[in-house]
């Protein structure tokens, strides 16, 4: 079922809490989102929390500028204004056969009843709030598949072998530090042209270096961090896994209502999704490796759960990609992640048990946040959300806190992504397989023992590289992510 559809049986009444001021803004905005609305039509819903009031609005007495000559007789105006909802029709005498106008009367207030609301998607104006509200949840509201509940996740299905644990010294960004061949490819890419001028180029380089600041500066502490990694042993800052435990310990007697409660704290922080799940051995890295310092060795995570949030990115930006705007949407999302995953481990630290925050560090988020119902793997490599398509970027807290995991879902993501090909399609680099799954890896950076489409993630960075990416002016690509049916605020086709 359509959870859009579903969820607007309950709209009426909870706009009408929000009007009384009987629960929070940030509460009506989680609401909506729920039902699927863009994020500039709730923004624009909550906006509007009390009924517009009619304000008086006095008829010029004296014309300030010169009115040429007209044929004798009346005009309006108002009804072209730039103002929201117009101004109101005032008749204006047209000028005689002499260069001065005839005495006006001080007209009377009047009141602004033509109140027009305005649909920030499609800009149809309305006269009353409720018939734009109605408008924007009936023709706008994002579809949202509904999801069942499986005992097993869908990628279970294509696990055709072993699935050995991944070495992150082997991931495409680790490699960049010491794979000397790899290195080579880099350095031999080509910069492709860019079409913003200079000045357009420094002032998208700006939103980029403000969108990752929070990370870069307080995710880890150690001086050669630039963001986007994740945990660094031994430095603190936001992904610190040092921080003290409360020994005073908070008693859980119902781990279903502690795993509610924990989704709501992480929502109140800023995830945009949230799921648990018990953590799978496999999709732990078999070792870690520190790109800043790098250090490596052996790892072993002695906890049992997975929190693991989304954070949206949003699809304005994203759709601006390969350039600058695109990029600061994913350097924000990297921000927040840090934020949001370093509250709750707090939140849980407090409470008396061990939580450590993650950003791209310490297991893959991916397969974690499938297993824990999150959404499923695309062809893109990817996690798919009902909500957002690929258009979140992914954090985990994981801790002994008892907790109830979710369980896996299935929206048919893997039937839909057999027959859709947009993303590789989109792919400047080529990177994204098309046709049939197939187990057979494209470098070291890809595992073993799963049928899948395995992304060519080296010829991918290059592009990175070529378009002035990480090695260069920080702009990559999100072109696979713009390019999904599932990222696009409004799914006609569902």
């Amino acid at each position: 079922m359509d959870k859009g559809v579903a969820g607007q049986s309950h709209w009426p009444s909870f706009r009408e809490q929000l009007r009384q001021g009987r629960i929070t803004r940030r509460s009506f905005l989680r609401y909506a989102a729920t039902l699927g609305l863009s994020a500039g039509a709730v923004e624009m819903l909550a906006a509007c929390a009390r009924e517009a009031v009619a304000t008086p609005r006095p008829t010029p007495t004296s014309t300030p500028w010169p009115i040429p000559t007209i044929p004798e007789g009346y005009v309006t105006f108002g009804e072209e204004s730039d103002w929201h909802g117009g101004l109101p029709t005032v008749a204006v005498p047209t000028p005689g056969p002499t260069s001065t106008l005839p005495p006006q009367p001080t007209a009377t207030p009047v009141m602004w009843e033509a109140a027009a609301w305005s649909c920030p998607v499609c800009e149809k104006r309305f006269s009353t709030q409720e018939a734009w509200i109605s408008h924007i949840v009936e023709e706008h509201g994002r579809k949202i598949p509904g999801a069942r509940r499986v005992s097993q996740p869908t990628y279970d299905q294509f696990l055709v072998g072993p699935v050995e644990r991944f070495d992150q010294k082997n991931d495409v960004f680790s490699r960049t530090v010491w794979d000397e061949e790899y290195q080579q490819q880099l350095f031999s890419v080509a910069p492709r042209q860019r079409r913003e001028s200079a000045s357009e180029m420094l002032e998208g380089r700006a939103q980029v270096a403000g969108s990752i600041y929070v990370d870069q500066t307080a995710g880890s502490l150690h001086p050669n961090y630039g963001g986007y990694f994740g945990h660094q042993m031994g430095v603190g800052g936001l992904y610190n896994w040092d921080d003290a435990v409360n020994p005073e310990q908070y008693p859980v007697l119902d781990p279903a209502q502690m795993s509610e409660r924990i989704k709501y704290v992480a929502r109140f922080y800023g995830a945009d999704l949230v799921g648990i799940c018990e953590i799978d051995p496999r999709w732990v890295y078999s070792h870690y490796f520190d790109r800043a310092t790098g250090a490596y060795g052996e790892l072993e995570i002695p906890y049992k759960y997975a929190i693991v949030m989304g954070i949206e990115m949003r699809w304005a930006e994203i759709n601006e990609s390969p350039g600058f705007p695109a990029s600061a949407a994913v350097a924000l999302a990297y921000s927040q992640m840090a934020e949001v995953a370093a509250s709750l481990a707090k939140y849980i630290r407090t409470l008396g048990y061990p939580a450590v925050p993650c950003g791209n560090d310490t297991a893959q988020s991916i397969p974690l946040a499938i297993d824990a119902g999150l959404g499923e793997l695309g062809r893109n490599g990817l996690l798919l959300s009902p909500e957002f398509g690929p258009r979140q970027r992914l954090c985990k807290v994981l801790t002994d806190l008892p907790l109830q995991p979710d369980q896996p879902i299935d929206f048919g993501m893997q039937r839909f992504c057999e027959k859709c090909h947009m993303c590789a399609g989109s792919c400047p680099a080529r990177a994204i397989k098309r046709g049939e799954r197939t187990a057979e890896p494209t470098s070291i950076s890809n595992r073993m023992g799963i049928l899948r489409w395995p992304v060519d993630v080296g010829k991918c960075f290059q592009f990175w590289v070529a378009n002035g990416g990480s090695l260069g002016s920080l702009s990559d690509c999100s072109n696979c992510l713009r390019a999904c049916p599932w990222s696009w605020p409004i799914r006609p086709w569902l």
